[in-house]
């Protein structure tokens, strides 16, 4: 209970520490993005680790996963385990969601499906995961092949389906969402015609909704995505406010700024060398976040240069770090379903730029 008066505090906390543009923040993150790996099986067309063969490729191992945990476990609501690479490529993918489940730490993953083995899936459920993102990418094979290279788009299909009808046998209280990257109007046009027919390979399965997006910049490290990105963005800038309610840890224990940071260009802090409570308010943290404040990001990262979260519109007053950031932390809090809420409030508040629910429960 005092961790959960801890997390909804932090909510409050972190809202008004980035209004007032505070760098040396009183509170700890209530979330925590982990890497179990950078390694990836697949080519995606925007997905920067398709060129990531320069850099080297590693697996966390469990030993520094345990270290992460044991102390974020005093003051985080919830992880991703996933910021570049397919994290099911991790051996020990499923002691890593039980390690964090046992310190009462909500778990989220977003995988490209290929690996999603009905061994593997009984493995990850009966871990406990909490929230599962198929990225699929496309309702045909055609579309689906052409965006997610070397992957099969029967057999990814069949993955999830097979994962779903295993969660309904088995009562799992994981929820799972599919996504769809929209990539241009032609891509767009595709999943208007084929979207019904789609969405009958889930009747009567447990698939809690499906949305679709669309491709970011990377931090700007993707130029070539930068036409992509739907005209919306605003023209008001909103320093990243990931700075204010998240940490990024990468493979080998580096602290990076974003998820977008593939490579660790900016590199924060490193763990265990320092404590995951030092690192957040050390002077390189608040360095940038005052570098942020002041419009001078690039000095530190130049990735940030193209960066699209900069000029998403803010919904509610809030740009979508922090936004996303709180709503899952006050799921967890709450136990409850409220993304389907928030999504809601947030197609009202901006219906443009708001990501297409197209099924929910």
């Amino acid at each position: 209970m005092i961790k959960k008066i801890t997390h909804f505090i932090t909510i409050p906390l972190s809202i008004i520490s980035y209004k007032l543009g505070l760098t040396r923040l009183p509170y700890l993150p209530a979330a925590i993005w982990i890497e179990p790996t950078n390694a990836c099986n697949l080519k995606c067309i925007m997905c920067p680790n398709s060129i990531i063969n320069q850099y080297k490729r590693g697996y966390m191992s469990l030993d520094l996963f345990k270290k992460i945990i044991d102390e974020a476990k005093n003051f985080t609501a919830y992880t991703v385990l996933c910021i570049s690479g397919e994290p099911l490529l991790h051996p020990k993918f499923d002691q890593m969601i039980k390690i964090a489940k046992q310190n009462n730490i909500a778990t989220y993953v977003s995988t490209n499906c290929t690996l999603l083995t009905p061994a593997l899936s009984r493995k990850i459920l009966e871990a406990g995961l909490d929230w599962i993102n198929f990225s699929f990418d496309g309702t045909t094979k055609k579309v689906y092949e052409g965006v997610r290279v070397n992957a099969n788009f029967e057999k990814s299909l069949q993955n999830v389906v097979n994962f779903l009808k295993l969660k309904k046998k088995l009562n799992a209280k994981t929820r799972a969402e599919l996504q769809i990257l929209i990539m241009d109007d032609k891509g767009e046009k595709d999943y208007r015609e084929h979207i019904a027919g789609f969405k009958s390979n889930f009747k009567d399965l447990p698939l809690d909704y499906i949305q679709t997006r669309r491709p970011s910049t990377w931090g700007g490290f993707l130029s070539g995505t930068k036409k992509y990105i739907p005209k919306v963005l605003g023209k008001v800038f909103s320093p990243c406010s990931y700075l204010w309610g998240s940490l990024h840890l990468l493979w080998d224990g580096r602290v990076v700024a974003c998820t977008s940071d593939f490579f660790g260009d900016n590199v924060l802090g490193k763990f265990p060398e320092k404590s995951l409570a030092e690192i957040w308010n050390d002077k390189p943290m608040r360095n940038f976040r005052k570098a942020m404040l002041e419009k001078k990001y690039l000095k530190y990262n130049k990735n940030c240069r193209d960066c699209d979260a900069l000029w998403e519109p803010r919904i509610l007053g809030l740009p979508s770090g922090l936004r996303g950031i709180n709503a899952t932390v006050a799921n967890s809090i709450f136990g409850k379903n409220l993304f389907g809420f928030f999504k809601k409030i947030a197609k009202l508040a901006n219906p443009a730029f708001a990501m297409d629910v197209v099924k929910e429960d």
